[in-house]
């Protein structure tokens, strides 16, 4: 009888358990609200270093390379060289790279910039806002976006220099 009881007992407390995990696991999944591929790129409106106004919708017609990053991370610098690195020539070709830090200083990517000697300019997304727009739980994210606002790829972490440029050739509009 008694082993009857602690069976039942114990077979609720698991019910309950799982029923509470799931509950746990719906509500603060990392893949909830994500921007995936496939997805109309939200518009957003940030500031370069100098305070001039970007919108990503001005560049309708453009393939887009939107980078998130920030100065303590490794791999973001890895990206942001190889960036460097093709940045005019993929300019030229119609592709843009947005490049996002998420929620640092103003004095902290100006720095970063300078030690870098990165060209391409710089938007900080103060309270994150776009961050949080686009589902960016980790560093680098990056958003591949077609001529027509389309992601096309959500990348996230490392690349290497060959992965950089194969996503900024997949970019470069078809007309």
């Amino acid at each position: 009888m008694k082993q009857r009881r602690l069976f039942i007992r114990s077979v609720i407390l698991i019910v309950m358990i799982t029923a509470v995990g799931y509950t746990f696991y719906n509500h603060f999944a990392d893949e909830r609200g994500l921007v995936d591929q496939g997805d109309k790129a939200p518009n957003f409106v940030l500031e370069d270093l100098d305070g001039n106004r970007f919108e990503l919708q001005e560049l309708s017609g453009e393939g887009v390379y939107v980078n998130f990053w920030a100065t303590y991370c490794t791999y973001c610098r890895d990206k942001m060289q190889y960036l460097q690195n093709f940045y005019e020539e993929y300019e030229d070709k119609g592709v843009r790279i947005v490049s996002v830090n998420v929620n640092e200083t103003t004095l902290q990517v100006e720095r970063h910039k300078q030690r870098q000697g990165l060209d391409y300019p710089l938007f900080i997304d103060r309270n994150m806002l776009v961050s949080n727009a686009y589902g960016v739980r980790s560093l680098p994210a990056t958003f591949l976006i077609d001529e027509n606002g389309i992601v096309t790829e959500r990348q996230i972490g490392a690349k290497t220099e060959e992965q950089v440029l194969d996503s900024l050739s997949e970019l470069i509009p078809s007309s």
